[in-house]
């Protein structure tokens, strides 16, 4: 077993061995126009919410990068907020409810059947498609409330962390560019991160 001690210091005391070592942080964002996709869907329940074990849930959703082009390319992650670990991910030029659902079935095909997927009401996650794909595994669907990202809070903290962590410092060329990045943080973020569930304590 091996234990992490939290210890307080003072923002001085940080920033001096890392002046001295010449590192900086690497919370950095990129500027540029967010897509997105709307839906004339009513809302739909958050069952997510009543819930003080997540241990039968995962949660969906989509975030982006843009290429040196301009072009866009779509990251899908499935990710367990019980554990916190990404399940399953993907990669897309489009943004479409036939990306959405492959990287749930994904996800499925890998982790087992979990009793309920929370996605945001985004038009992908409300398709036919993707409701159809869930009833037929006998899956529930909860939903974020519209205007509400925080609902599901730790997969969008995921694709937060990648974002600054590892997108924002790269130019991608192409969308096997993205791929490598991507594989090789949640490789790590599975593996060797510290998440806030466990920052001080360890086992191995």
């Amino acid at each position: 077993m091996r234990f992490i001690l939290q210890t307080d210091v003072g923002d001085r005391l940080v920033w001096e061995p890392m002046n001295e070592l010449n590192l900086k942080s690497r919370m950095v964002k990129k500027s540029y126009k967010k897509p997105t996709t709307t839906t004339d869907t009513p809302q739909k329940p958050n069952l997510m919410k009543k819930l003080d074990d997540l241990s039968g849930v995962l949660a969906t959703d989509i975030t982006y990068t843009q290429l040196m082009n301009r072009e866009w390319v779509y990251l899908a992650t499935v990710y367990d907020p019980e554990k916190r670990r990404v399940v399953s991910y993907g990669l897309s030029p489009e943004m479409t409810k036939e990306f959405a659902t492959s990287v749930v079935v994904k996800a499925l095909r890998a982790n087992g059947k979990p009793n309920m997927i929370h996605s945001d009401m985004g038009s992908q996650y409300t398709s036919s498609l993707f409701e159809g794909t869930l009833q037929n595994s006998g899956i529930h669907h909860s939903y974020s409330r519209k205007g509400h990202p925080y609902d599901n809070a730790r997969i969008k903290s995921f694709h937060s962390l990648i974002k600054r962590e590892m997108i924002y410092h790269e130019e991608y060329r192409t969308i096997d560019d993205v791929r490598v990045s991507v594989e090789w943080y949640v490789n790590w973020y599975n593996n060797s991160h510290i998440n806030s569930r466990t920052d001080w304590l360890q086992t191995a």
